[in-house]
């Protein structure tokens, strides 16, 4: 499972998506880990976002675990939070 740091910031989209690339190419399922997440900006929402595309054409999603009322707002404000399935969490 990974676990997503405390702010998903435009500076760290990269390493994210480096991370996401390599868990992708391991074949494993996607778990993240949303509790230590206290504030998502637009650029990390729009990778996860990204993310969850793909997933969703190989017939997976992205599994969450635990809960972040920053996320969840982020994503809510930006109009994809049915889109990531995180209210599920």
């Amino acid at each position: 499972m990974f676990q997503l740091p405390e702010e998903l910031k435009i500076n760290n989209v990269a390493t994210l998506h480096q991370t996401f690339i390599e868990l992708l190419n391991e074949g494993k399922a996607i778990e993240i880990d949303v509790n230590q997440v206290v504030q998502a900006d637009t650029a990390s929402i729009q990778l996860l976002c990204a993310l969850q595309k793909h997933l969703l054409l190989t017939q997976h999603k992205i599994q969450w675990h635990g809960k972040s009322d920053a996320l969840n707002a982020s994503a809510k404000a930006l109009g994809v939070l049915t889109f990531l399935e995180i209210e599920q969490s």
